[in-house]
């Protein structure tokens, strides 16, 4: 039964079973997925049942990631983990909603003001980055969302450290299509501000920004 799995697992042992099962749903048992969706919201306010919410999470975030249209049907199902204490379900649950935004932008996008309200929670890079590049995500879909999605992400950058930067560089790589040509020189300016970054991954991610947001 998922739920005594899932109930006896914990930190990486919980990732690498969360994946597991997540590839049995890729490969057919749909079972397990709806037992997920169920789980996910389980027992909300009882921080003892945190590791049956976030290997559920971790299921659906990793089916997702492969087939959103697995899981876009059910995100008005799994909202309410938004609202539970531990970062790992939220952070899992925010790349969940990501992955289904080009499939179901209109519920995908319900998620915007949790993403704001946790890029100022200071509960960790792992769930800041997933709340920008889902913001990313969304924004891409359409320029209302992406008029949403930009000023938040703008804010976060003014914020942010090394650690975080790199996931928000992604997010304005994806909203570059659809933001206005004011806000095109506004995110130069910010990947210019990085031009003696050490770190590789953050130099190749500020180039490919500074020739996405140029304005001829």
């Amino acid at each position: 039964m998922l739920f005594e799995k899932l109930r006896k697992n914990k930190g990486i042992v919980s990732s690498k079973l969360g994946k597991e099962l997540a590839e049995e749903v890729l490969n057919g048992n749909e079972v397990i997925l709806h037992e997920a969706i169920k789980l996910v919201t389980y027992d909300l306010q009882n921080e003892k049942e945190k590791n049956i919410r976030a290997g559920a999470a971790k299921i659906l975030e990793k089916v997702s990631e492969k087939k959103p249209e697995m899981v876009s049907p059910y995100l008005s199902e799994i909202y309410k983990a938004f609202e539970a204490k531990e970062p790992q379900t939220r952070w899992m649950l925010m790349m969940t909603y990501g992955y289904c935004a080009d499939i179901n932008s209109e519920t995908a996008a319900t998620a915007i003001d949790f993403a704001k309200s946790y890029l100022s929670e200071n509960s960790g890079v792992c769930l800041s980055g997933a709340a920008e590049v889902y913001l990313g995500r969304i924004g891409a879909t359409s320029e209302e969302f992406a008029q949403k999605a930009f000023p938040i992400l703008l804010d976060a950058y003014d914020t942010a450290g090394m650690n975080e930067i790199d996931w928000i560089f992604e997010a304005f790589i994806m909203l570059i299509p659809k933001l206005t040509i004011k806000q095109r020189e506004e995110v130069f300016t910010c990947a210019y501000e990085y031009n003696h970054a050490s770190k590789k991954s953050t130099q190749k991610r500020r180039e490919k920004l500074m020739k996405l947001a140029k304005v001829e």
